[in-house]
């Protein structure tokens, strides 16, 4: 990847002073706030709370589970710690991964495309700057 291309989006861990206090009981599903390593970009923040990723929770084995970005922070609603912990955790940072990479690379697509337009455009106006440099307005006989 290029330069330009941020580190990829990941969940640091669990926000423990955003947790219900005390914990419910252990069948009691609450929202469990986590951090993000960096703010999402916008791609990658659409793609995380939409249907698809609802569909692959409840694929997994969590069809109540619901994912809602708040800033830097994934509330993951639906869900206890000990879920989270039984393999809930582990599907969420797979889904993060796979989308950052997917907005990744899709990002890069369109900068080497802008890039390949540009150099077009570049390569046209020399053409056209070559093409008036041969243009001469001299009159007959004086050349």
């Amino acid at each position: 990847m290029t330069d330009t291309h941020l580190q990829s989006l990941a969940l640091a861990g669990v926000v423990a002073s955003g947790l219900p206090n005390p914990l419910p009981a252990s069948s009691a599903r609450y929202t469990v706030p986590a951090v993000f390593n960096r703010r999402p970009e916008p791609m990658e923040a659409q793609a995380i709370v939409t249907s698809s990723v609802r569909n692959a929770m409840a694929t997994a084995g969590y069809p109540e589970v619901t994912l809602e970005i708040a800033d830097r922070r994934l509330l993951i609603g639906h869900t206890s710690l000990e879920e989270l912990e039984q393999g809930l955790a582990e599907e969420i940072a797979t889904v993060v991964d796979e989308i950052s990479r997917n907005v990744a690379v899709e990002k890069q697509r369109r900068i080497d495309v802008a890039q390949g337009e540009a150099e077009d455009r570049d390569a046209r106006a020399k053409e056209v700057t070559r093409a008036a440099e041969r243009i001469s307005f001299t009159p007959r006989g004086r050349a």
